[in-house]
């Protein structure tokens, strides 16, 4: 009786830890995207967006912007003068201050941070 304690107790440990030491997986649930233009940078592996750009997560929203600039390895899409910027989610928000940089918005959706 004892030893059929100890295997269900170790048992229900195991299934426990599994749940407690998976990984988190990011998933985005629903994601709308639209562009005039689309160009691909197999040098820098980047994707540069251009003309009405327009995406829709569930952290960010925002429409006709000029240029974005995606870059996978970042995890980065880099704004250009977008219209109705909206923050749905964010884990931060930074400013960097600078004035030349007030129309550029840096996006980095693996940590989720917004920079202006």
């Amino acid at each position: 009786m004892k030893r059929l304690f100890t295997i269900s107790g170790i048992f229900i440990l195991l299934l426990l830890s599994q749940n407690t030491f998976a990984q988190e997986q990011s998933k985005m649930k629903s994601f709308t995207f639209k562009s005039d233009k689309t160009k691909r940078n197999l040098e820098d592996k980047t994707t540069i967006y251009e003309g009405n750009v327009m995406i829709k997560n569930d952290n960010i929203s925002f429409e006709n912007a000029e240029k974005v600039i995606h870059n996978p390895e970042n995890g980065t899409y880099t704004i250009y003068h977008p219209k109705n910027f909206k923050i749905i989610a964010a884990k931060s928000v930074h400013k960097t201050g600078k004035k030349e940089d007030s129309h550029v918005i840096i996006y980095n959706y693996k940590e989720e941070s917004i920079t202006f």
